[in-house]
């Protein structure tokens, strides 16, 4: 059972507003759900949206949902949303643990890496360590 779709009203500014959200606001899946409302706008359905946008056809009608209920601040995402951190900067711990292991491995990230997964007992990529 799918559920009911709906075409959004849009006023001109709010056309503008998400028009230039979808040509220059900085995050990618901004731009794109501010797209996604404009094709719905348009009467465009939810599956040849999410075809032509390569998401699920339920994501559009959660984007035009989070537009009804709580406008352009509903398209953002929220604090908490995403993969968590395996290393961070502002943890001391880690710092230290990475200072102690480049000290006693040197260039040998594969070596650093296994100790901090042991240390840790946090598993995690040889990219992971690159980056920290």
């Amino acid at each position: 059972m799918s559920r009911k779709e709906k075409d959004i009203e849009l006023t001109e500014s709010e056309r503008l507003t998400l028009r230039e959200g979808s040509k220059h606001h900085p995050k990618t899946e901004f731009r794109e759900k501010c797209q996604g409302l404009l094709l719905n706008y348009s009467g465009m359905s939810f599956k040849k949206i999410a075809t032509y946008l390569d998401v699920n056809h339920n994501t559009v009608g959660n984007w035009v949902n989070a537009w009804e209920t709580f406008g352009l601040v509903g398209l953002t995402c929220r604090s908490g949303q995403g993969r968590k951190l395996i290393l961070n900067t502002t943890n001391t711990t880690h710092t230290q643990l990475i200072d102690k292991a480049v000290e006693a491995h040197s260039q040998n990230v594969k070596a650093i890496q296994a100790e901090l997964v042991k240390e840790l007992n946090t598993s995690m990529s040889s990219d992971t360590v690159k980056r920290f």
